[in-house]
């Protein structure tokens, strides 16, 4: 019986001693060697990282595009097959006054001569003449368009209208004979008639019977501030004489003339001038509305004076980006243009390069934008010569000198 207690006492305590090995972690000895790291990688089943990609920082935001300016003066012309017609004939073509041919035009222009050839230089004025009658719409006045360029209208431009011309175009019909300087163009260009109506503005039928001719000028001349106005040399010519000039000073310009010549480039505005009847310290204008940009206010006025054997160039009313001065007596602006300057044969002859920079009024809100490439420039012509002030405009400044007064919206190049 002892002997079995014993075997029985033993047996606890040994179960005692191994549950008291299991839960105590053993000691270990700091002289117990580490074992041997191996050069085994671990592998697992996880996918490798990719490359993190790097997050761009935001771009900026562009600048909206600018809304075009809304150019009140913009030209509709309606075509001639979308009128009410009654009737219309196409009779003359001259040239210098001299008479091409006279009935029967539409056969010239497409069987004889397709386009009038004033390659040579000598080719100052093309008239075009016939008549026509709108079934209910009364014709006002006429005058003509080169390209796309101004439409330049006139009461002036009829004729006396023969009863057998009011039998075939009926009550609204008149006679038409309109003179279009062509002198010192180059290239090929349309010459258009444009009638006027209470209504708008109609295409003289460019299509049938043709009311369109194709012009072709001289070669293109690079412009050159030479004092000498070359063939070619410029675009656009227009003349204020007493043919046309009105005044607002009560005086008469007599036998005095403007030739002003024009052509407007990338880098500026290229004028040349013939003036007969000139004196020292007569003033030859323009007057600019850049794309109608400043129609509630006064244009901005380039003078050229005439002084002793040379011109000044004044810039009035408003500052620009070429000059920041707005001195209405005029800024002095002529270190910062080209001009040059000849006289001889009872003429005085100038010309000026115009930067483009001086179009952008910088006083006027929004001015400063204008886009010659893409909007009108309008102007007027002025003069004040011996003592009296003229302009060809349709309003002569009365007790208002605003652009939207004036007219000054009639011609653009």
């Amino acid at each position: 019986m002892k002997k079995t207690l014993a075997i029985l006492v033993a047996l606890v305590l040994a179960a005692a001693l191994f549950a008291g090995c299991a839960t105590k972690p053993a000691e270990q000895n700091d002289a117990t060697e580490k074992p041997a790291a191996t050069d085994v990688p671990v592998v697992t089943d996880a996918p490798a990282p990719t490359d993190v990609p790097v997050t761009q920082a935001p771009t900026a935001t562009p600048a909206p595009t600018a809304e075009p300016f809304n150019d009140p003066y913009k030209v509709e012309i309606t075509d001639w097959d979308d009128a009410e017609v009654r009737n219309f004939s196409f009779d003359t073509i001259k040239v210098n006054g001299k008479t091409l041919t006279d009935g029967g035009v539409a056969t010239y222009r497409l069987e004889i001569e397709d386009t009038i050839d004033g390659t040579d230089g000598s080719v100052k004025t093309v008239t075009m003449r016939g008549w026509a009658g709108l079934t209910e719409e009364e014709i006002i006045m006429t005058g003509y368009q080169i390209d796309d360029g101004a439409v330049v209208l006139s009461d002036k431009n009829f004729e006396a209208t023969s009863d057998a011309v009011k039998a075939a175009g009926g009550d609204y019909a008149i006679r038409f004979s309109v003179d279009i300087p062509v002198e010192g163009l180059a290239g090929q260009h349309e010459l258009k008639v444009v009638l006027k109506t209470p209504e708008g503005l109609y295409y003289m039928n460019p299509m049938a019977n043709p009311f369109v001719l194709m012009y072709e000028g001289v070669q293109a001349a690079d412009n050159a501030l030479d004092g000498v106005i070359t063939a070619g040399e410029y675009s656009a010519k227009y003349v204020l004489d007493a043919s046309n000039a009105q005044t607002w000073t009560g005086t008469s310009i007599g036998d005095r003339s403007i030739e002003y010549r024009l052509d407007l480039e990338s880098d500026g505005l290229y004028v040349g001038c013939t003036v007969k009847g000139a004196a020292i310290g007569d003033m030859i204008q323009l007057n600019f509305n850049p794309g109608a940009r400043l129609d509630g206010v006064p244009g901005l006025f380039i003078s050229f004076k005439l002084e002793d054997g040379k011109v000044t160039v004044l810039q009035h009313n408003h500052k620009t980006q070429l000059k920041d001065d707005d001195n209405a007596g005029g800024a002095d602006i002529t270190e910062l243009v080209g001009t040059a300057y000849a006289a001889g044969d009872g003429a005085v002859v100038f010309e000026a390069k115009l930067p483009i920079e001086l179009f952008k009024v910088t006083d006027v809100e929004k001015a400063d934008q204008f886009d010659a490439a893409k909007e009108n420039l309008y102007f007027g012509m002025f003069v004040v010569m011996g003592g009296g002030g003229y302009t060809n405009q349709s309003s002569a400044p009365g007790s208002s000198w605003l652009c939207k007064d004036l007219g000054i919206h009639e011609y653009f190049i």
